[in-house]
């Protein structure tokens, strides 16, 4: 199991170099990613509590492309292709395959923090930098970045569980 939890950090590190370097990232690289997710959490969840956690983040997924591309279709007055300039199919992508990994709630918390995570990122890294000519965000790599931490955390915490809501039992 541990082999596996270093494999998947590995892949995590190589998408977070991808898309910081070359702002894209092998489209391979996710599917490989949520196969091996997929087992790590088969293995401690089975098979259908696996499966229901990823159907619930994926509609939840879903859900939240679906605002985004409503908000910005109203915000131009026409539909718009929301991978066209909004978001890459690498992000998306990422967000999919770490559903078979992460609880429902704890997926959703990961989504919001390491949104507001990357704000600041990009914030600050705009302050440092007076040039304004490359605006794309490294989405799917920070976020890996993050996600590869919070694994770290949770392999040396005992009361941590990224695949498990238990902690929202009070």
């Amino acid at each position: 199991m541990i082999l596996l939890q270093v494999v998947v950090m590995f892949s995590l590190a190589f998408i977070c170099y991808q898309d910081l370097m070359y702002r894209a990232v092998y489209w391979l690289c996710f599917p490989v990613l949520a196969i091996l997710m997929f087992i790590i959490k088969y293995k401690f969840s089975g098979m259908e509590e696996t499966l229901t956690h990823a159907g619930y983040s994926l509609v939840f997924l879903i859900f939240q492309l679906l605002v985004l591309w409503v908000y910005f279709s109203i915000k131009q007055k026409k539909a718009i292709n929301l991978t066209g300039d909004y978001l890459g199919w690498g992000d998306i992508l990422f967000l999919a395959a770490i559903t078979f990994y992460l609880s429902p709630a704890n997926y959703v918390v990961f989504y919001v923090v390491s949104l507001v995570v990357v704000l600041m990122y990009m914030l600050m890294a705009a302050q440092l930098t007076s040039s304004k000519k490359n605006l794309n965000i490294p989405l799917a790599g920070l976020q890996a970045a993050l996600l590869c931490l919070l694994i770290l955390v949770d392999e040396f915490s005992p009361k941590f569980m990224l695949y498990d809501d238990s902690w929202l039992s009070f």
